[in-house]
């Protein structure tokens, strides 16, 4: 498949999940591209994101209304859902299926992985429009200020979750004992979350509250990484105002923590901290790797990663890397998981992260072969939510949107 085919690809997949108009329950103008028609119909934060960086190879001004919507959707308190229900005739369909936590019927309560600062500098970059950046700015300072202030109640420059879908590596191993998961598939994963959701209820809105009760409170290696990346985006388009300082200094904080409290020498692999005691849970999955993405990562972590378990045929490097769970995890499931997601396959939106990083740090050859085998995954089985990391079948949804990242590797 050459680069114009896989154009064309992409371009079919993103004007067909393409949804346009006006929201009967705020006003508002809404475009914007749904995951997958079938199974995520309504705006998601992290994909919306990848989107927009997508879109930046086919067509700018949609990239810019992908993020504008997204935007749009922000409280004033600064937060920026996990998922806006702009079309809300299909939200009960949905969440007879899902469970969201909400404390409005339009938006969830929760989060997703901080990246929407980078979709913005990609965004202006492409495009050089300086009123978009403008009108993004104050936006993104009120959702970082918000992320600070009400997701790192001990100041240590780590941000926790209050539910594994916020990290958007839902089922995640490394969850397991966090969550009291007592059967291992997609049934036992909804009954513990359930659960978690429960003992929510009285507290829901009141994030600090929730984190205190220590319920499901964990500092995510992967979420805190992206943290720290979208701050340095975030300093970067700030550029000399005065908020930039402020922001260097939490992306400092965050990475110093990154370092003295996940990351464990032994190991060779950096560790998710769960509970407000900060218990390292010693499981590796794709999480471990995501530090890579800060180029100010200690140089030393960054050659034990890529040689420890990166290169590792019985970890990370199989047929298609990179797998979200290592093969030698006796957890691994890297077939079809019938919704018990994150146990195995291959993402394509782990690898563009993963790729770019190994090709800042000066691992081009590998670089070179994760973009390669992307594509091949994609030529075998179009663009599919996640991918047997032996096989290349494709896995989950159709016509999967993020996975049109594969213009940006």
């Amino acid at each position: 498949m050459d680069r114009q085919q896989l154009e064309q690809g992409a371009r079919e997949i993103l004007l067909t999940n393409l949804r346009k108009g006006v929201a009967d329950w705020n006003g508002k103008e809404f475009s914007f591209v749904v995951p997958s028609l079938r199974g995520y119909p309504f705006q998601w934060f992290w994909d919306s994101c990848f989107h927009a960086i997508a879109l930046t190879h086919l067509d700018l001004e949609q990239a810019k209304a992908e993020l504008t919507t997204l935007m749009s959707a922000a409280l004033p308190n600064g937060f920026i859902p996990h998922i806006i229900f702009w079309e809300m005739d299909k939200q009960p369909d949905f969440l007879s299926r899902n469970i969201v936590g909400m404390t409005s019927p339009n938006y969830s309560s929760t989060m997703q992985p901080p990246i929407i600062a980078y979709a913005v500098e990609r965004v202006y970059r492409a495009t050089g429009d300086e009123a978009f950046k403008e009108t993004a700015l104050p936006i993104l300072v009120r959702f970082y200020r918000w992320l600070r202030e009400n997701r790192d109640p001990d100041n240590d420059g780590l941000i926790a979750v209050i539910q594994p879908e916020e990290a958007g590596t839902d089922c995640s191993p490394k969850y397991d004992e966090a969550l009291g998961l007592e059967e291992l598939s997609n049934q036992g994963f909804i009954a513990a979350l359930n659960k978690v959701y429960s003992a929510y209820d009285p507290m829901r809105g009141d994030d600090r509250r929730i984190l205190a009760a220590d319920i499901f409170h964990f500092e995510d290696v992967l979420v805190n990484s992206i943290y720290a990346f979208g701050l340095r985006a975030l300093i970067r388009l700030l550029g000399d105002a005065p908020e930039a300082q402020e922001f260097s200094r939490e992306a400092d904080k965050t990475l110093q923590a990154l370092v003295s409290k996940c990351w464990d020498e032994e190991a060779g692999a950096f560790f998710d901290l769960s509970g407000v005691a900060e218990n390292p849970v010693k499981v590796v999955t794709i999480s471990s790797l995501m530090p890579l993405i800060l180029d100010d990562l200690p140089r030393p972590i960054v050659e034990r990663l890529v040689d420890r378990w990166v290169t590792s045929t019985e970890d990370f490097w199989l047929p298609y890397p990179l797998p979200s769970v290592p093969a030698s995890n006796p957890k691994f499931m890297p077939g079809p998981p019938r919704g018990f997601i994150w146990r195995g396959p291959s993402w394509i939106n782990t690898n563009w992260f993963l790729s770019h990083a190994l090709r800042r740090h000066g691992y081009e050859e590998l670089a070179d072969t994760i973009v390669a085998k992307s594509h091949e995954c994609i030529e075998k089985s179009g663009f599919r939510e996640y991918y047997n990391p032996y096989t290349a079948e494709g896995l989950g949804a159709s016509d999967f949107g993020w996975s049109t990242l594969i213009l940006d590797m």
